[in-house]
């Protein structure tokens, strides 16, 4: 699932991007408007959103911490350092 949710993630960047490459491009050669600039900018942060909603709920939205019974026990305190250690390791990347 991990693999699936970087793999939309990164989809809506690259559509962003061209959206906003798009965005930029009718600034400079259009008739500068800064409303049409900031509504492409919108548009573009529609799938940026999406794809980052999709890689959290797909990457790490994995397991809830609400189902814990003792938050002291080492095996809890593992998982919950493998869990901050994928955390921290998608959004180095």
């Amino acid at each position: 699932m991990k693999e699936l949710g970087n793999s939309i993630y990164w989809f809506g960047c690259v559509v962003a991007a061209t959206l906003l490459g798009i965005g930029v491009a009718d600034y400079w050669f259009g008739d500068h408007h800064l409303t049409a600039f900031l509504s492409w900018a919108v548009l573009a942060a529609i799938p940026w959103l999406v794809g980052r909603a999709s890689l959290f709920v797909l990457a790490l939205g994995t397991r809830s911490p609400h189902k814990v019974k003792n938050s002291n026990a080492p095996a809890v305190k593992r998982d919950a350092e493998e869990d901050w250690g994928r955390y921290a390791r998608i959004f180095r990347e």
